[in-house]
């Protein structure tokens, strides 16, 4: 059974046991009250012509005194202890209970009773005869009234109910209807997706705050993470594919090279072994670039902490120096203090240290400064063979490269920038690129100084202001390409 019909027929279900509960308990009660009234009443009666019956049973013949006091529809007569009485008297309506075993009582009791199809009450009264005997005075009377309002309320109740079930059918019907709604859109948004492999959103127009909204934003989230995921990784087999084919077809080439003449002529040998290797470090390179790129940005964890900057470049300066023969020279504040994750500070100086190493020859300059609630800078610095001014706004773009042929030689992907952008906005550093050509390169990272806030994303998104031909763009943002 679908969820549909389930609500509705279980809701339409309730609200009739509801409904049969709640005119069940009104007749009951209505029922006893009416019953009771009608005892007391009867009651009241009872002593009255008790009293009468008792006091004038010297003078009178008693089947003239109880002619005189007999209810008109129903029966009275007088019981003795024995088990006797004298003569039952009736208008009619009592004939039924004439034949009746005769039950004496010693204290007022009453009882209801049914006779040809009628609802009846009998009293039964003591009272000290003119004998001195103690008798009892039986009156027995109809509540065929009684009964008929009940039967006219029992009517009534019925087709109350069953015209009350009418709206309540049709208001579960709409309360199923208005429930399943954002759960039929659901499914057939997951439909459409299987069917077209195109990602939507689903839009059941529920006010915000109860559970169906909840579960509208929660698949709206999720479809939205799906579709990025899935960018992400049509974009990751995109570049690979676009990066990768050419090293390999570089390793291919040299490898069928020494199959046929690598074993005659060592000259051969060595160029091409040493064109494999050079490729398959660019490979692993390019490789782990890609990797490092293709992952969620929510998914590098932060570990803000408070650190000397000057220390942290000082370390890395030298490590990388020592790894490529290069001579990095620091110019620092002794103390730059700032709050960041130091891992990460490091990795984005070493794509910059990288990246300035492939495009100059001469040494590489660091510059580190800030402090006392200004805003630490860190500016890499080289004299290479700088970028025209016209490229600038693309080198943070993914695979985007200056010169081709250069960056061949020198093994650039175009993913450094990229990586080094995604990286600062992490960490709400703002970075900014100056340069001129023939005279070399600046790049600029500004932290956040420590008693403010990290900067958002608007903020991060708009130029660095470090110069007249700084820049920083996020206009391509799904397909980067960098200079490398």
């Amino acid at each position: 059974m679908r969820l549909k019909s389930k609500i509705y027929l279980y809701t339409s279900v309730l609200f009739a046991a509801l409904l049969a509960v709640v005119c069940i308990s009104v007749y009951v009660l209505f029922q006893r009250m009416s019953v009771e009234d009608e005892t007391q009443r009867i009651q009241a009666e009872a002593f009255l012509i008790a009293e009468r019956v008792a006091g004038s049973s010297a003078q009178i013949a008693p089947d003239d005194l109880l002619r005189a006091y007999v209810p008109a529809d129903g029966m009275l007569r007088v019981v003795r202890p024995e088990g006797t009485s004298l003569s039952a008297v009736t208008n009619g309506a009592g004939d039924a209970f004439t034949a009746e075993t005769y039950a004496y009582h010693e204290s007022v009791t009453s009882e209801r009773l049914s006779a040809g199809g009628s609802g009846y009450i009998r009293v039964s009264v003591p009272v000290i005869w003119s004998d001195g005997e103690v008798r009892s005075v039986q009156i027995s009377r109809s509540i065929a009234d009684t009964e008929g309002r009940l039967a006219v309320l029992r009517t009534v109740l019925v087709v109350v109910s069953l015209l009350a079930l009418i709206p309540a059918i049709l208001a579960s019907r709409v309360l199923s209807n208005r429930i399943v709604k954002p759960i039929s859109a659901l499914t057939g948004t997951m439909g459409d997706i299987r069917q077209s492999g195109k990602f939507r959103q689903i839009e059941t127009g529920q006010k915000p705050g109860d559970e169906l909204a909840e579960m509208e934003r929660a698949f709206n989230e999720m479809i939205a993470l799906l579709e990025a995921n899935f960018a992400r990784q049509e974009r990751f087999v995109s570049d690979a594919s676009h990066e990768l084919k050419t090293p390999l077809t570089i390793i291919e080439s040299y490898a069928n090279l020494l199959r046929r003449r690598g074993k005659e002529r060592p000259e051969v040998f060595d160029e091409a072994v040493g064109a494999i290797l050079s490729e398959s470090v660019r490979m692993r390179e390019l490789t782990e670039r890609l990797l490092q790129s293709a992952r969620r940005p929510e998914a590098d964890t932060l570990e803000m902490t408070e650190t000397n900057l000057t220390a942290s470049v000082r370390e890395s300066a030298a490590a990388f120096s020592g790894a490529y023969g290069r001579r990095v020279n620091v110019r620092a504040d002794d103390v730059v203090p700032v709050t960041t994750d130091t891992a990460k500070v490091r990795q984005l100086l070493f794509i910059l240290l990288d990246n300035a190493r492939k495009y100059s020859e001469d040494g590489i300059e660091v510059e580190v400064s800030g402090g006392s609630g200004i805003a630490a800078r860190i500016r890499v610095i080289d004299r290479g063979v700088g970028i025209p001014e016209a490229e600038l706004p693309k080198v943070f773009d993914r695979f985007y490269r200056v010169d081709s042929s250069r960056t061949r030689q020198t093994g650039g992907s175009g993913l450094g920038l990229s990586l080094a952008q995604d990286i600062a906005e992490a960490l709400g550093v703002q970075i900014g690129i100056e340069s001129q050509v023939g005279k070399g390169t600046m790049v600029t990272l500004a932290f956040p100084t420590l008693n403010l806030p990290r900067p958002t994303s608007d903020t991060r998104s708009g130029k660095t202001g470090l110069g007249r031909r700084s820049t920083r763009t996020d206009e391509h943002k799904s397909e980067r390409k960098e200079r490398s």
